[in-house]
């Protein structure tokens, strides 16, 4: 429907209207973010989450000195970025076990400034991880002990 409307030439009163529908749907938006401050700390919450995901995700293409994606054609270069997202995704999941695991050590615990630490750390944090290093990969079938990996923290 929009691709239809889209088509349509600029002094359309159907294709105006929706314009200036939409408009008023994001003026709308703009004085309840300028009036609201929750939703301002919301949003700016929001927009760094994103931006630190952006930032460990231009982590991992430098790895190996490279500052892109590698590839030439586009399956390659398709593959490539998959390959990337695959890794943030590993990374975002294995700090949310760990902080998962730290939330409720320390919340059965009653340690409320551990707990305050932990509601601010984030689990797109890479520098942790050593993304220059060599890794080994076993097929034996163990899983990463967790609990006693959170036990020595």
């Amino acid at each position: 429907m929009i691709r239809k409307l889209c088509t349509y030439t600029a002094p359309n009163p159907t294709r105006r209207a929706i314009f200036d529908f939409d408009k008023l749907i994001r003026s709308i938006y703009t004085l309840r973010y300028l009036r609201d401050p929750q939703l301002e700390r919301n949003v700016h919450r929001s927009q760094n989450r994103i931006e630190s995901y952006h930032q460990l995700r231009a982590a991992i293409s430098k790895v190996g000195g490279k500052k892109e994606l590698t590839g030439r054609t586009d399956i390659e270069l398709e593959i490539s970025n998959q390959c990337a997202r695959l890794i943030a995704n590993a990374i975002i999941y294995y700090n949310s076990a760990i902080l998962s695991k730290l939330l409720t050590k320390f919340e059965a615990n009653g340690n409320a400034k551990a707990l305050a630490l932990i509601t601010q750390m984030s689990p797109t944090a890479w520098r942790h991880i050593l993304l220059n290093g060599h890794y080994t990969f076993q097929g034996d079938g163990k899983l990463i002990d967790l609990d006693s990996l959170v036990a020595g923290l």
